[in-house]
């Protein structure tokens, strides 16, 4: 679920975000459990973290509708050593009630030749409805599994919130993911997760990546959310040598709206 479009501006934050915060991961639907990470990879499954030995400097700005201010995010992603890491910081992020900034730092590690661990965490500012003006900040640690069958197929498994300093607050809740290379050169996406604000319900990611030129790669994706309303999303990158230009938007299905508009700039370093 991605908790800035479910969420009412201005309440406590109910969980951190943990999909849709850069716009590749958003053009696919969100899903960020059995993928490749995108520049907001710390608050997704951080075991997603492999070693694919590249190092990257990720600008995001994401504008949600109704947010009183467009936020901007500054991540760096390094998989190019044996233990894999990122660091991610947004500012004025309303669109999960973090109306200050927010920080995610993961890092991962291969257990065996397959499967790969990964631990992040996260801190987070925001303003408590019962005490206008003053300030708190929440913390919370997460874990993931991810499980790659051959070069085809990529399995994951994450808990948010395994610790969490406000329990009243954040939830602990999990999800899995799974991710498939089809036929030409298709890759197909899905996150099941629990919703850490409807007690037994969960959402559904889907999304699909391909390559209609050779620079150019289109995204599509699906989402099922527990409140019941569904969205869609669409994205497109232009890579060269140098990085890539990312763009992508999430559509509300039922009131034909746009919800969120997302651009990216990635840098190889």
């Amino acid at each position: 679920m991605i908790l800035f479009a479910a969420t009412a501006f201005g309440d406590d934050p109910s969980s951190f975000p943990t999909s849709g915060l850069d716009a590749q991961s958003l053009g696919r639907g969100g899903t960020a459990i059995a993928t490749l990470p995108g520049v907001s990879s710390t608050f997704g499954n951080p075991a997603t973290l492999t070693p694919e030995g590249y190092y990257i400097l990720g600008v995001e700005f994401l504008d949600p509708k109704d947010a009183p201010n467009t936020s901007w995010g500054l991540s760096i992603v390094d998989t190019s050593s044996a233990i894999r890491g990122a660091l991610s910081y947004y500012r004025d992020p309303e669109f999960a009630n973090f109306q200050k900034e927010l920080w995610g730092v993961a890092f991962s590690q291969r257990l065996m030749p397959s499967l790969y661990m990964g631990e992040s965490i996260h801190m987070g500012k925001y303003e408590p409805t019962a005490t206008p003006g003053s300030e708190e900040t929440l913390y919370a640690a997460d874990g993931g599994l991810m499980y790659k069958l051959g070069d085809n197929v990529s399995i994951g498994y994450v808990v948010h919130n395994l610790y969490a300093s406000d329990r009243d607050i954040l939830e602990q809740y999990s999800g899995v993911g799974i991710g498939m290379l089809l036929p030409m050169t298709i890759h197909f996406t899905a996150d099941f997760e629990e919703d850490p604000i409807i007690t037994g319900e969960s959402n559904l990611r889907t999304g699909i990546e391909f390559n209609p030129m050779e620079r150019i790669t289109g995204r599509f994706g699906f989402q099922d959310r527990a409140n019941g309303s569904t969205y869609l999303t669409v994205g497109i990158t232009y890579t060269d040598a140098n990085g890539s230009l990312d763009a992508a938007i999430l559509y509300n299905d039922e009131t034909d709206e746009t919800d969120t508009v997302a651009f990216g700039l990635s840098m190889g370093l």
